[in-house]
């Protein structure tokens, strides 16, 4: 399962108490502002029971990022 997906179903605040981390962060990581770190994602994925993987963790961060890469990208190829 995506992170994303997750703490949506859970909230916020009860993401944030279950990860032990502030409830910014879990929006940071649900509006895929930043993803967590690889230590973090370990206990994400042994605190979810194993719901979310690594793949959930950061496929979907990557895939989030390229698309705005490739929309900056087509932005100023307009602009040119």
């Amino acid at each position: 399962m995506e992170l994303a997906v997750f703490i949506q179903k859970l909230s916020d605040e009860v993401a944030a108490e279950l990860f032990d981390v502030p409830r910014r962060t879990i929006a940071a990581w649900r509006r895929m502002e930043r993803a967590p770190g690889p230590l973090q994602s370990l206990e994400i994925i042994e605190k979810s029971g194993g719901e979310i993987s690594w793949e959930g963790i950061y496929r979907p961060y990557a895939r989030y990022r390229l698309r705005q890469k490739n929309q900056q990208n087509r932005q100023q190829n307009q602009g040119v």
